[in-house]
């Protein structure tokens, strides 16, 4: 059986010629709230489509972090959007941006026929502060294929992260994404309310975190791993050795293992419903 998914793949991989290329699409009113869109030419009937997010501690970054990454991806035959959205401040929070990532689905849902790929049934793919939105957004809106998550901050309300993001003079990030100040007792539900791990639901997820990550622990992703599999969702975890928090994305041979995996995963779970 992992033989013929093997060749699968490769025939799968070797079907799809050049993409086309189309930047900087608005999807909201915001100068951020565009994204660019790698479509395949070919036919795209059946062909998984990723929404990606990037990183940036949801206050910085913008979609030049992910676009080699979104072109290996496109490039292995996907439709790929990468997705920028606004920053958090004090006005602007995590509800907020899990609304741009619904305005940028239902875009690139839109504009389906136009391209003649799938109207629904898409995979939500991040780094980083992208990661931790992807998995909030996959199990809250719970319309996502799959789930993909690179070294993502899982569990914000626990005691190692606000204590991290305090000695860091970072715990600001976490209170604007939260909408919330914190209470240093410990009970902060508006942090908890957004962090994946108290949102679980049955959507198949992969995380990639390095163990050398001195930004966000890999503890966030085996704790998070652990809680999906106990919950009996279809889940996988790999730890990448001696990666920092980049994951190996910012080398080439890493990088070309990760976008293998992350394509991998997104065609076993690109089933039609």
């Amino acid at each position: 059986m992992k033989h013929y998914f093997l060749f699968l793949l490769f025939a799968y991989f070797c079907s799809f010629g050049q993409t086309s290329y189309f930047p900087h699409l608005s999807y909201g009113k915001s100068s951020q709230q565009i994204l660019d869109l790698y479509v395949p030419n070919g036919n795209l009937k059946d062909v998984p489509v990723v929404i990606l997010l990037h990183g940036g501690s949801w206050s910085m970054g913008g979609l030049e972090y992910t676009n080699k990454h979104a072109k290996d991806i496109a490039n292995k035959g996907f439709v790929v959007a990468n997705v920028d959205y606004r920053y958090i401040n004090d006005t602007i929070s995590a509800k907020d941006l899990l609304e741009d990532i619904n305005f940028a689905v239902a875009y690139v849902s839109k504009n389906s026929v136009k391209y003649g790929y799938a109207q629904k049934g898409y995979h939500i793919v991040g780094i980083s502060a992208g990661a931790h939105l992807a998995l909030l957004y996959g199990y809250t809106n719970k319309n996502m294929k799959s789930i993909v998550a690179l070294c993502a901050p899982s569990r914000l309300d626990s005691a190692e992260t606000l204590e991290l993001r305090k000695n860091n003079g970072h715990l600001d990030i976490i209170e604007k994404l939260a909408g919330s100040k914190i209470n240093p007792n410990g009970n902060n539900p508006a942090v908890t309310k957004i962090s994946p791990f108290s949102n679980i639901s049955n959507i198949p997820t992969l995380l990639i975190h390095g163990n050398a990550d001195n930004i966000v622990d890999v503890s966030q992703s085996k704790n998070l791993y652990n809680e999906l599999k106990r919950k009996g969702v279809d889940a996988k975890l790999i730890i990448r050795e001696g990666k920092g928090h980049d994951v190996g994305m910012n080398t080439p041979e890493t990088e070309i293992q990760n976008i293998k995996d992350i394509t991998e995963w997104v065609l076993l779970h690109n089933k039609l419903d």
